[in-house]
C-alpha cells in the first residue's frame, strides 16, 4: 500500500501511481489517453512531455502545443510537470497536468517524495519515450529512469543557453545527458547548441537544434489579428510579452521610456519583478506611459500584442522567443537585444537581418531605434515586411516532425501503432 504522503498526492488527482496504478495500468492518464487496443492486450506507444513545473511560459506553451500535436498524430500522450505552481498554464485539450509535487518542494523530504512519485508514474506508466524540458526536469527524469522504468528513453531539451542554468544543474545535466537512455538533446536554437559545447563528447554527439514554432490554430488567429491592423493608425505603442524577470531585461525598456514622452508601453506578463519595475517607473517619471496587463490567457495576449506597434525585447537571454515569432507573423517590427540568441531569432533563412538590433543595456539607443521607426513610415514598413518574412519561416509542422524523428530514433523506428506489451 502507498504511505500517507503517497495517498495525499493521490487523493489529489496528481501522483496517481500508488496500489491503485498496479491495479490500473491506467490510473493518472488523460481519459483521451486510454485506448481499447491496451483492454485487449495491446498499447500504443506512449509520450510524456515532462517539464519542472507549470508556471506560464514559453517552454510550457510548446510542450502542451507539442502534446496536442502527437496526440493528433496517434499518439498516446501525458503532460506531466515535475510540481505545481499556484499559476499554470493551462494544458488545454480537456487535460490535466500530471504532477508529482503539489507545489514547489522545500525540504528534502519533499523532493524525495517528488522523485519517488516520478518513479511510480515511470514505472507503472511505462512510458516508451519521455521529451523533458527545464534544467530540473532534463536531470531528474533521465535519473530516475534509469532504475524505474531502464526501457524508456528521454529527450532532453535546453530553452537557454546553459550557462544561465543553476551551476549545479547544469553540472549534473553533463553527466545524465551521457547515459545510454537520454537518446538526443534538443536545443532549440543554434546558440543554444553552441552553449552545450563545453559538456562531455558523448553528450555533444546527442545535439539536435530544433527551432520553434506555433500551432496551426494560434498562426490562424494572427493572421486574422494581423488583416484587422491593415490600415489601422499607428498609436506610438510599444509591446513586450513575458514573465516579469531579470532575464528579460525590463528596467532598459523602461528607462528608454524617459527619452520618449510620447510613447507607451503595454507588458504582459506576471513575475516577481513587477513591484520593482512599477517603482522604477515612477522614479523616472514614467509610470503613466507604462500599462502592466499581468499575466493573460493566448487569445487576449495575442489581442494586446497585435494593438502594439514595435514589439521590443530586451533580453538577457532567451531560447527561441514564441513572443518573437507571434510578433514577426503579425508583422510588428522588432527591436531585441544585441545577444547572441536575440540576434539569431532576428535573422532570416537567407541569413538576412529581420529586425534592428540594441545593446542590452543601451536605454538611449533602443529610444533612439523606436523613435526612428515610429517617425519614418517608409522604415515602418520596410522592417514590418522583413519580420513578415521571418514569420514565415516558422513552420510547425517543421518542428513537430524534427520531435517525431528523434523519437521514431530512439524507439528503434517504431511506428505509432498499437504494438504487443
Amino acid at each position: 500500500m502507498a504511505g500517507p504522503t503517497e495517498m495525499t498526492a493521490a487523493r489529489d488527482g496528481r501522483a496517481l501511481f500508488g496500489a491503485a496504478a498496479e491495479a490500473t495500468p491506467a490510473a493518472g492518464r488523460t481519459t483521451s489517453a486510454i485506448g481499447a487496443g491496451e483492454r485487449a492486450g495491446y498499447r500504443q506507444p506512449r509520450l510524456a512531455f515532462l517539464l519542472t513545473h507549470t508556471a506560464p511560459g514559453g517552454a510550457q506553451e510548446l510542450w502542451r502545443d507539442l502534446a496536442a500535436a502527437f496526440a493528433k498524430r496517434g499518439w498516446a500522450v501525458d503532460l506531466c510537470a515535475l510540481y505545481r505552481t499556484p499559476e499554470q498554464t493551462d494544458p488545454g485539450d480537456g487535460r490535466d497536468w500530471v504532477c508529482f509535487a503539489p507545489d514547489r518542494p522545500a525540504s528534502f523530504g519533499d523532493k524525495l517524495a517528488m522523485a519517488r512519485s516520478l518513479g511510480r508514474y515511470l514505472r507503472h506508466a511505462r512510458p516508451d519515450a519521455v521529451v523533458s524540458a527545464l534544467p530540473l526536469a532534463n536531470v531528474l527524469g533521465p535519473l530516475v529512469g534509469r532504475f524505474a522504468s531502464p526501457a524508456t528513453r528521454f529527450i532532453t531539451s535546453h530553452h537557454t543557453p546553459v550557462q544561465t542554468h543553476n551551476r549545479a544543474l547544469d553540472a549534473l545535466d553533463g553527466v545524465v545527458g551521457t547515459q545510454p537512455n537520454v537518446a538526443a538533446v534538443v536545443g532549440v536554437s543554434r546558440a543554444v547548441c553552441d552553449s552545450l559545447a563545453g559538456k562531455p563528447w558523448r553528450y555533444r554527439a546527442k545535439r539536435a537544434t530544433i527551432l520553434n514554432a506555433l500551432p496551426p490554430e494560434v498562426e490562424e488567429r494572427l493572421e486574422m489579428l494581423r488583416a484587422a491592423r491593415q490600415g489601422r493608425p499607428r498609436a506610438r505603442r510599444l509591446v513586450a510579452t513575458g514573465r516579469l524577470a531579470a532575464q528579460k531585461n525590463y528596467g532598459v525598456l523602461i528607462r528608454a521610456l524617459a527619452h520618449m514622452p510620447d510613447v507607451e508601453l503595454a507588458i504582459v506578463g506576471s513575475g516577481p519583478d513587477r513591484e520593482q519595475l512599477e517603482a522604477l517607473a515612477a522614479e523616472r517619471g514614467v509610470a503613466s506611459q507604462v500599462a502592466f496587463m499581468g499575466q493573460r490567457g493566448r487569445r487576449e495576449a495575442l489581442d494586446i500584442l497585435a494593438a502594439g506597434d514595435v514589439f521590443v525585447q530586451p533580453s538577457l537571454f532567451e531560447g527561441h522567443s514564441l513572443g518573437l515569432i507571434e510578433a514577426a507573423k503579425l508583422g510588428l517590427p522588432l527591436v531585441v537585444s544585441d545577444v547572441p540568441v536575440q540576434v539569431e531569432g532576428v535573422t532570416g533563412p537567407e541569413g538576412e537581418r529581420c529586425g534592428i538590433v540594441v545593446g542590452a543595456h543601451d536605454d538611449e539607443g533602443l529610444a533612439r531605434e523606436v523613435r526612428a521607426l515610429l517617425d519614418d513610415p517608409k522604415a515602418y514598413e520596410a522592417w514590418a515586411s522583413r519580420a513578415s518574412l521571418l514569420g514565415a519561416a516558422a513552420r510547425f509542422e517543421t518542428m513537430v516532425e524534427g520531435y517525431e524523428t528523434l523519437v521514431r530514433a530512439a524507439l528503434g523506428a517504431r511506428s505509432p501503432q498499437h504494438s504487443k506489451t
